[in-house]
């Protein structure tokens, strides 16, 4: 495996919708879990259990649930009214059964101490999912965040056995990217539109 510098894999990486067949050895995703576990957790409390799903019988369960959750968020729209974004996130539904993994990341959460807003409770956890895209990036992997299965958390967590105080907060695809796609491109504002200093405005 070679990777490459980290402000490259920054600047590249990209939402990867369609993936080549080709099989991502363990070796690789245990490389890139360890890179996504050292990511910043409050307290230090690492809230973060992935699930590593491989068996064909359970990628395709969560690639029907996720084709009817994605259906039921795009599917009245007119197709000309879809970003490209969005059309190639149609592709990536019909097809998640096909992608060489499936990473679910999960958030355990613990009844001590006062209830987290949802903000703070993700800064807990999405630290670790952008370390896992850009380990991924490094070594040639395409992913995209993904987090529309949740319309069926729980019928994902029953069938997969996750407990009842761990939630899923994101579902990974990963593996090489299909033929025509490519790494970096995206479109993003210059930090002069988006950046004060001492003061807004």
């Amino acid at each position: 495996m070679s990777d490459i510098s980290l402000f490259e894999a920054m600047r590249t990486q990209r939402a990867i919708r369609r993936f080549a067949k080709d099989p991502v050895s363990d070796e690789t995703i245990e490389t890139i879990l360890k890179a996504t576990v050292r990511a910043p957790s409050g307290s230090n409390r690492q809230p973060w259990y992935f699930l590593v799903v491989r068996d064909t019988e359970a990628k395709g369960k969560l690639a029907n649930w996720f084709l009817r959750a994605w259906s039921s968020v795009y599917g009245d729209f007119d197709p000309a009214e879809l970003t490209q974004a969005t059309r190639s996130g149609k592709v990536l539904a019909q097809n998640m059964a096909e992608v060489p993994v499936l990473i679910l990341v999960c958030m355990e959460h613990r009844p001590e101490g006062p209830e987290p807003t949802d903000i703070t409770r993700g800064a807990s956890i999405y630290p670790a999912v952008q370390n896992l895209l850009l380990a991924a990036r490094g070594l040639g992997l395409g992913t995209v965040l993904t987090t529309v299965h949740h319309r069926y958390e729980n019928e994902v967590k029953q069938y997969l056995g996750i407990p009842e105080n761990v939630e899923t907060v994101a579902l990974i695809p990963i593996g090489y990217p299909a033929e025509g796609e490519h790494f970096g491109g995206s479109l993003r504002k210059p930090i002069t539109e988006v950046t004060f200093y001492d003061r807004w405005g």
